[in-house]
């Protein structure tokens, strides 16, 4: 018969200070409190879970027990406390579930118990789990035993959710902040496991379990234990994404290279073959923003201890980084963030993340212009005077664009827009405009500055217009995230009407009373903020009007309902009569 299996939480608690991962802050502590002396009678250990609490607490209940203890804290295995602790049945530790021993009769059974003295050993320990679900009844109970225990009695409370525990409780324990245990130990811990297992890892499989795990050793090892069982004595990479449902480093990289060639196609088929090999979109939204996160920490030396990947991965990671835009980083982290907030709430989830990756793709292809760059590809007015004359100051026209008089006293031709190169691009600081009238003798030449912003143009340069779809969408899914952080009332005013093209570039929307005026005045600046930049619309305007309600309907009185229906039915009459109705 084969040897029952222990899942490797249990085969592989630590039973020492020293063994305890990634919590040295906390075991420091208590191995100093224990040499000294100095050892509080109450503690509360908080911190997510599977990092190490209720471990902790069973270490401290045993080493202070043990009769002969080591230089190094160490407990010696041979005591009636240590081999009674061993075999589970240690009168001197006593454990607690408050997630379901949560009353006031189990609290005053408790409170039994620490009155009688420990009958081997020096002190009994009373370690409660989960104290956060205790009631407040409970918690009232125990408040005295806990300010004043017997000398021999300590109190270990073990809880995940800290802020739920009474201010009155709080301040009669020493508190331990338990942190997440960091990938890396993660790691290197599975590792160890798996050598004394006999099973072949890859480490970057190993690294993506301490991942998935999210700083919780317990979870890591159970997912570690579930692999196994899958793949037998040899963990790989290939193993591991496939089970746990993770995507590969690999479709982040060739994505980030699409997004920074500006190379849409291949941005949205990747996507597509994601999709389609069953992973969520939402999942792939938060990876991508994980490692261009990771990018953007390997582009300063400062932050790369930040950089939490694998050996393997750390020089891929660099290599991509330093063909990334900083700005291009940044940019798509906002937008990413921005889509993981509107993805659930979407109707349209697939169609919200293609147009970020497009956004990005144009964000990515776009050459980064500087001053310098832009000055000389700036149309140069000066160039047009000639040669012997002297340059035209800034904002002025040149004299020879001027039209002249010819000896007869007429006008000469005047020069062709096409004579001067017309300034091209989304903005443009002041176009000079020259009248077209003749200049007399004498007289100076007119010149009128135009200052102003050149609208959004397409291919053609004509004004690219408002898309009625996408509007309709962007403001909807605004309308639904407010409704989503609990403004209800400003999602009923947005939702009451849908808002309409008025202009080129402007919007409006109808309000029927001074309540929605109110919302649609404090709201405006966000909202036109955000269906600037949805719609890539940096001019776009939104005009509130506040319409006029003509249709009112009258207010029937119950006579006039009932004349309404007599006279349709005049037997209601005779049946009014006969049962004396009074109709008011």
């Amino acid at each position: 018969m084969s040897e029952r299996f222990v899942v490797s939480a249990r085969k592989y608690r630590p039973v020492t200070f020293d063994t305890v991962v990634g919590q040295e802050a906390v075991t420091g502590t208590l191995k100093n409190a224990i040499r000294s002396g100095h050892l509080a009678q109450a503690f509360l250990f908080t911190g997510p879970r599977g990092v190490g609490k209720t471990t902790c607490a069973r270490i401290l209940a045993r080493t202070i027990n043990c009769e002969n203890l080591g230089a190094d804290l160490e407990t010696c295995g041979q005591c009636a406390p240590c081999k009674t602790f061993e075999e589970g049945h240690s009168l001197n530790v006593f454990e607690l579930d408050a997630a379901s021993n949560n009353s006031v009769d189990d609290i005053r059974n408790l409170i039994l118990q620490v009155s009688i003295a420990p009958q081997v050993g020096t002190r009994k320990v009373y370690i409660i789990d989960e104290v956060h679900m205790l009631s407040s009844a409970a918690f009232n109970a125990f408040l005295k035993t806990l300010e004043e225990p017997p000398s021999y009695a300590i109190f270990i409370l073990a809880t995940t959710e800290k802020h739920k525990i009474l201010p009155t409780i709080l301040s009669r324990c020493q508190v331990f902040d338990f942190r997440r245990i960091s990938v890396a130990d993660i790691a290197r811990h599975l590792a160890g496991i798996a050598q004394k297992e006999g099973i072949e890892a890859e480490p970057q499989a190993l690294h993506v379990i301490a991942q998935k795990a999210d700083g919780g050793l317990r979870d890591a090892l159970s997912i570690f234990d579930q692999l196994v069982s899958f793949t037998g004595h040899r963990l790989t990479y290939a193993d591991v994404v496939k089970n746990l449902n993770v995507v590969d480093h690999d479709h982040f990289f060739r994505m980030t290279d699409a997004l920074v060639a500006g190379d849409v196609a291949a941005t949205l088929v990747g996507y597509n073959g994601i999709l389609q090999q069953g992973f969520d979109g939402h999942l792939f939204i938060n990876g991508l923003s994980r490692h261009l996160r990771d990018l953007l920490v390997c582009q300063d030396p400062r932050t790369l201890p930040l950089l939490e990947v694998s050996e393997d991965l750390a020089g891929r990671y660099a290599e991509q980084a330093a063909r990334v835009p900083r700005a291009l980083l940044v940019d798509a982290l906002e937008r990413l963030a921005q889509v993981d907030v509107q993805y659930k709430s979407s109707k349209e989830p697939r169609l919200l993340a293609e147009l970020a990756l497009m956004q990005l793709c144009r964000a990515g292809s776009a050459p980064a212009t500087t001053a310098d760059e832009a000055q000389k590809k700036s149309p140069d007015v000066t160039s047009a005077a000639a040669p012997d004359r002297p340059a035209a100051a800034p904002n002025t026209a040149p004299l020879a664009a001027v039209p002249s008089t010819s000896a007869e006293g007429t006008p000469a031709p005047t020069p062709t827009a096409a004579a001067a190169p017309r300034p091209t691009g989304r903005r443009l600081a002041a176009t000079i405009s020259i009248t077209a009238a003749p200049v007399r003798k004498n007289e100076p030449a007119v010149v009128q500055d135009m200052p102003g912003v050149e609208p959004e143009a397409g291919e053609e340069g004509e004004m690219r217009p408002i898309n009625q779809a996408l509007l309709l969408r962007v403001w909807n899914d605004y309308a639904l995230a407010r409704k989503h952080e609990g403004k209800n009332s400003l999602h009923a005013t947005l939702v009451a009407r849908e808002p309409v093209i008025a202009g080129e570039r402007l919007l409006s929307f109808t309000i029927v009373n001074d309540v929605q005026e109110r919302y649609m005045r404090e709201e405006k600046p966000t909202l036109l903020g955000h269906l600037r930049r949805a719609l890539d619309l940096p001019t776009l305007d939104l005009q509130v009007e506040k319409a006029v309600v003509t249709d009112i309907r009258p207010r029937y009185t119950l006579r006039d309902r009932f004349a309404i229906l007599a006279e349709k039915n005049p037997a209601l009459n005779k049946l009014a009569d006969e049962l004396d109705l009074d109709l008011g």
